[in-house]
């Protein structure tokens, strides 16, 4: 701050007005068309001042919104924050008093103005390691939110005219299908550093835009943060002992398939770039891996990357690229993701002349990635047999709990901050008391919104020649009941991404309300998976003993 400032009582009216005294010279910047303005719906709980000071509503300092406003001020250049508790009352009289200062910045002026404004949301974004940005251009204002942890929140509003322009021109400086685009269709683009618009912990934008009603808009962008050069740690990203000795194994092999599933933002691709580059050392660098994707994300030890311009035709940009590559000697084929009948045979095809093929599909389960395949057109002869698929992986994030700030389940019960329902099955199910498991706390300055970042919860499934024959037979009940049967009963000893995800709830690790909303319904798991229980609690106390 350019100066010192007391912190008033600003509960009493003495300390009100020795405030106001001292602020008189002050100059706001969060009021309506001012430089920092910070919208009608977070003005009734926050005036920022140029010298650093923030007036907060109280029992409001720990809104995901209001840090996003604090973030926001270091951007405009304030050094030092000093917050201040007060009621609305007094907030509404500051702003009365201090936020009709006419802007200092004509932020209309110009296009470049529009791409300085986008820039400094994707820099508010970055700092709050978001995953996502979401741009929605509304009859009366552009509603801008981020996802952080999995979790939406809104960091600000700009005029809806605006919000247009930002959208244009962020596919000014985009590379991929949006660069001819028009507001009425559907767009897709990438924004690389060139750009000018990134800060320097993100490599990549992916952008998405929907045209909406009324020829408004919705732009969807997702961050791609720089990683350390070429990371080869898998276990630290959440899977389970097994898992990890599971995906171990699959690296030792240099033929067959592997292939990844999960949704969107699922940390699928983050695990195969780790585990690519794990298995380029473990074989002493004396291997040859060659990668096509469009865009490029992998960032890959000693490989072939090829360059993919797949236009509007992606499917033959990707057939050619996999005719190179079996034409480049590789030990080694990755593929961003098999999406064609065609990529689907040559993968199998180069699965059965002794290479390894690593990749992604979308599909919900890692067995259903088998169905996904014969879907895409796998003859069910190919994929009954071991040396051909080699490895399934299905996984999702969940976030992680704070430690300092988690809620007792007993306590979030009292308060009605959990269903009754849900606390009872959750304690019969883990067989531990309500006061010894945990769930999502209201947030403290430990923590952002009550988590502290994601983890992994997983499936990994090495198939044996009897499971994929039992799925090929049709008979995929049974296929998955032989995997989830005990190694010491004649099975597989699988287990499912929802005893996973159950394991790390009890062990309050993540919350069980995102549990069943992201993974899978607590009753699904009692009734149909009844016979994991025992294990379960095993399972959870393993993990509590570290």
């Amino acid at each position: 701050m350019a100066q010192e400032v007391s912190e008033p009582d600003l509960s009493t009216q003495a300390g009100r007005e020795r405030f106001l005294a001292e602020a008189s010279d002050w100059e706001m910047i969060s009021g309506s068309g001012q430089t920092m303005d910070v919208g009608p719906q977070m003005r009734g709980a926050v005036a920022v001042f140029k010298n650093g000071v923030i007036v907060v509503a109280s029992g409001q300092r720990h809104r995901p919104q209001v840090n996003a406003i604090s973030v926001r001020a270091r951007h405009f250049g304030i050094a030092r924050i000093k917050m201040l508790d007060a009621e609305k009352d007094f907030i509404e009289e500051l702003y009365k008093a201090f936020g009709s200062t006419k802007p200092k910045t004509n932020w209309r002026a110009l296009d470049l103005e529009r791409q300085k404004t986008l820039s400094r949301i994707i820099h508010e974004a970055a700092e709050m390691r978001a995953s996502d940005i979401h741009m929605r251009v509304l009859e009366d204002y552009t509603e801008i939110k981020i996802r952080v942890n999995g979790r939406m929140m809104e960091i600000g509003q700009e005029p809806s005219q605006d919000g247009q322009e930002m959208i244009r021109a962020a596919f000014a400086v985009a590379q991929g299908q949006g660069a001819s685009g028009t507001d009425s269709t559907f767009q897709q683009g990438a924004m690389f550093a060139n750009s000018g618009l990134l800060p320097e912990n993100v490599e990549m934008l992916r952008l998405q835009y929907t045209p909406t009603s009324e020829m408004r808009g919705a732009l969807v962008m997702r961050l791609k943060y720089v990683s350390k050069s070429y990371e080869t740690d898998v276990d630290s990203l959440g899977y389970s002992l097994q898992q990890a000795t599971d995906l171990r194994n699959m690296r030792l092999k240099t033929n067959g398939m592997y292939i990844f599933a999960g949704k969107v933002s699922s940390g699928k691709t983050t695990t195969l770039q780790r585990c690519l580059n794990a298995m380029f050392l473990d074989k002493r660098k004396e291997i040859s891996i060659y990668a096509a994707e469009d865009p490029k994300e992998l960032e890959l030890l000693g490989a072939i990357q090829a360059q993919i311009n797949a236009g509007t035709n992606a499917v033959t940009a990707f057939r050619d690229a996999m005719k190179a590559a079996l034409r480049s000697d590789p030990n080694v084929i990755v593929l961003g993701e098999i999406r064609s009948e065609e990529l689907t045979s040559m993968a199998i095809e180069a699965a059965k002349t002794g290479h390894a093929l690593w990749s992604t599909v979308h599909a919900g389960s890692a067995l259903g990635i088998l169905n996904r395949l014969i879907n895409l057109g796998a003859e069910r002869e190919d994929l009954k047999d071991p040396r051909t698929v080699g490895g399934l992986i299905y996984q999702r994030l969940l976030g992680v709990i704070c430690q300092h700030c988690r809620t007792p389940l007993s306590e979030a019960l009292d308060n009605e901050a959990i269903d009754a329902d849900l606390a009872e099955r959750f304690a019969r199910l883990t067989g531990r008391d309500m006061s010894q498991l945990y769930v999502l706390g209201r947030g403290c300055d430990k923590c952002f919104k009550g988590l502290t970042g994601r983890t992994v919860v997983a499936e990994t499934i090495r198939p044996d020649a009897r499971l994929l024959e039992m799925y090929m037979d049709e008979s995929r009940v049974k296929a998955e009941q032989y995997w989830l049967t005990p190694n010491e009963e004649g099975g597989m000893g699988g287990a499912p991404v929802m005893h996973h995800a159950l394991i790390k709830a009890g062990a309050g690790i993540c919350d069980i309300d995102e549990v069943q909303g992201e993974v899978d319904l607590l009753e699904t798991y009692e009734r149909e998976l009844s016979q994991l229980v025992p294990r379960l609690r095993r399972d959870i106390d393993a993990l509590l003993a570290g």
